[in-house]
């Protein structure tokens, strides 16, 4: 039994942390790697490679660039010059001031994208991908010591394998995580998996005795998708579908009206999120931000003047963010550390989502965890799948933002509700709900 990951994105490092946290132990695989997958995801490149050596990930300065040519950094992204032309762009591997390079991005003369390298957790240089008009169209992943282990070319879609005694070709893939499957000698006898992409076809391409389940975590929308209603309708080695948003669970009968054909069920099973602390009614908003563009913030302050107001940003701050300090009922944090950011999410009760920009150290999930109320505008929310529908407003409902607010720090049984309602919206599960529904589809062979 094994989780098959097509790759390691926000709800498949949900659906892992989830089974831990229900003591369910099983081998996990995603079968694209950026490099920085955890220590107990493996991929069939983070294995061929064999790139870990345990060194510490590459800090931006220690690129090696060209002599006179200089780094000009942020705490978002880097970028590499010549004089005054710039040649290359510098990927982090999070936003969180860390400035650790994930990828470099070369420009040729016309300004843009030559080739991208990427390089792993460990500060290896573990791929290149070729740009051909502005599309990508081949890479090539590397072992420790620069030979070419992998070449995969995208517009072909097929891959060679080229390691001391295994020479292979692969037209799919699927087929090439297939053969990586079986070549670990992984146990295939039940595969979770949480895309109807690539990990489909692998699905088709492994030994028919198997018994696999779809967690299906996408909008579903109006209509089954094409490759869920080939599930229905073709003998596969899928027999249980598990729905992990509650709203698209909730309409399974208007989207399965002729039964679920060759599935022989459906299920529900949301996330399992931490949840150190409740609400505390606590007077304090958080807002935390990259830049000082923060939609409607003078409104919100003079609108709630004996709520204190906390800004946060893991750099710098201009001369216009940092004047709202001088407000009695505002605080700023200019490069906050990591560690003081927790505190202040630990402090605070309502977090408001209204920078615009990039959000910054995943705070709205942080948020999210602590049970802050989350509120935001339409064109400021970061991460829509933690924020009820209801606290979502047009830039012209301040007031209507303002009185949600305050309503709900003087009114306990309202605060609750609402909390309850967010973490209901976000599908927030519980461990007993995984024994249960994973215990149901396998068994209980999955401890």
């Amino acid at each position: 039994m094994i989780n098959l990951f097509e790759k390691y994105d926000g709800s498949s490092r949900d659906f892992l942390f989830s089974q831990k946290m229900a003591k369910i132990k099983i081998p996990s695989v995603a079968m694209i790697d950026n490099g920085f997958l955890p220590d107990d995801v493996d991929s069939p490149f983070k294995y061929f490679c064999d790139l870990d050596d345990g060194d510490d990930p590459l800090y931006f300065n220690q690129l090696k660039i060209p002599r006179y040519w200089r780094i000009l950094s942020t705490g978002e992204s880097g970028q590499i010059y010549n004089l005054d032309q710039m040649k290359a762009r510098i990927i982090y591997s999070a936003t969180d001031n860390s400035r650790f390079v994930k990828e470099v991005q070369w420009f040729n003369d016309i300004g843009t994208v030559s080739w991208v390298d990427h390089y792993n957790n460990h500060g290896h240089l573990f791929a290149k991908t070729y740009y051909y008009e502005g599309k990508a169209t081949y890479r090539k992943y590397f072992n420790s010591h620069g030979q070419v282990v992998i070449e995969w070319n995208f517009t072909a879609e097929d891959l060679f394998l080229d390691i001391k005694g295994l020479h292979r070709h692969f037209t799919s893939l699927a087929k090439f995580t297939t053969f990586y499957l079986q070549f670990r000698k992984y146990n295939l006898d039940h595969v979770f998996y949480n895309s109807l992409s690539h990990p489909l076809w692998v699905m088709d391409e492994l030994p028919t005795g198997g018994t696999d389940t779809l967690f299906w975590n996408e909008d579903t929308g109006t209509t089954i998708p094409g490759n869920m209603q080939y599930l229905l309708n073709n003998r596969t080695r899928t027999k249980h579908i598990v729905f992990q948003k509650h709203r698209d669970w909730v309409r399974r009968r208007e989207l399965f009206p002729k039964g679920t054909g060759n599935v022989d069920d459906l299920h529900y099973l949301g996330m399992i999120y931490p949840h150190p602390r409740g609400n505390k009614l606590q007077p304090r908003i958080l807002i935390m931000t990259n830049s000082d563009q923060i939609e409607n913030l003078d409104q919100l302050v003079r609108g709630m003047p004996n709520i204190e107001f906390r800004i946060a940003a893991v750099t710098e701050m201009s001369g216009k963010l940092l004047a709202f300090g001088e407000r009695p009922n505002v605080e700023v944090y200019p490069n906050v550390s990591r560690k003081r950011a927790l505190q202040l999410l630990k402090d605070c009760d309502i977090y408001l989502d209204i920078n615009h920009g990039s959000e910054i150290l995943d705070s709205v999930r942080a948020a999210f965890e602590q049970n802050m109320l989350i509120l935001g505008f339409k064109n400021t929310i970061h991460e829509p799948q933690f924020v009820a529908p209801q606290n979502i407003f047009e830039l012209n409902q301040v007031p209507q933002m303002t009185q949600t607010i305050l309503a709900a720090l003087l009114k306990p049984a309202l605060m609750k509700k609402l909390i309850d309602t967010q973490r209901e919206y976000a599908n927030d599960a519980t461990v007993e709900q995984y024994s249960e529904v994973i215990g149901a589809i396998t068994d209980g062979k999955a401890r």
